[in-house]
């Protein structure tokens, strides 16, 4: 008997798939901030969607670009890492009591502007994407995407981790990272619409 608890102790956790109440706060987190970012671009002009508040502050159009080429960059991070990373019981374990809270932590922590970075180079806005309707697609084709990555995966997401500033996250954590970084930027766009010399039309 105690050779039967010994070796059952030494197998590994069975895989941990996320339950659907974490699919429906992940995918509501996702649809909300899409809806921020629709919200942000809607019913601008050129002039509107172009204007910019300096030289070295970007435009609405060139945050919504950098969101619709950030959301395959990042949900492809996700799935990449899912492949190179192991599954750790170990660190799940550890990190069991404390995630919910991580959980709500993470997208503050994207969204917070008063925290400056930089894009990286391939992340930087240059037009490519089109016109603000391809753009704006572009957007919530890849948005939606992600949403149905985050609906129907059965890999563990929690088992797995992540390096984010410093800070290390679940892989299910990665979902609020993508949305919460969508929120940092509508906040940006939003400070270009409140602009005084923003165009009327």
């Amino acid at each position: 008997m105690k050779l039967l608890f010994l070796f059952a102790a030494l197998l590994p956790l069975s895989a941990e798939t996320l339950s659907q109440g974490e699919r429906d706060r992940a995918m509501s987190h996702l649809q909300a901030t899409r809806k921020l970012y629709v919200d942000a671009t809607s019913g601008l002009s050129e002039v509107q969607w172009k204007f910019k508040s300096a030289p070295d502050r970007w435009s609405v159009a060139e945050c919504a670009e950098h969101l619709a080429e950030s959301e395959d960059f990042l949900r492809n991070l996700l799935v990449s890492t899912i492949k190179k990373s192991p599954v750790n019981d170990t660190k799940r374990e550890a990190a069991r009591p404390s995630r919910d809270k991580m959980d709500q932590m993470v997208p503050v922590m994207l969204a917070d502007r008063t925290k400056k970075a930089q894009a990286p180079e391939p992340l930087k806005p240059t037009g490519k994407l089109g016109s603000q309707e391809q753009v704006v697609k572009a957007f919530r084709d890849r948005r939606d995407a992600t949403i149905t990555f985050v609906e129907q995966t059965t890999e563990d997401l929690r088992g797995r981790t992540f390096s984010l500033g410093g800070n290390e996250i679940d892989l299910y954590q990665m979902a609020f990272m993508i949305s919460g970084h969508t929120e940092r930027h509508v906040k940006q766009m939003r400070e270009v619409l409140a602009n005084p010399n923003f165009p009327k039309q």
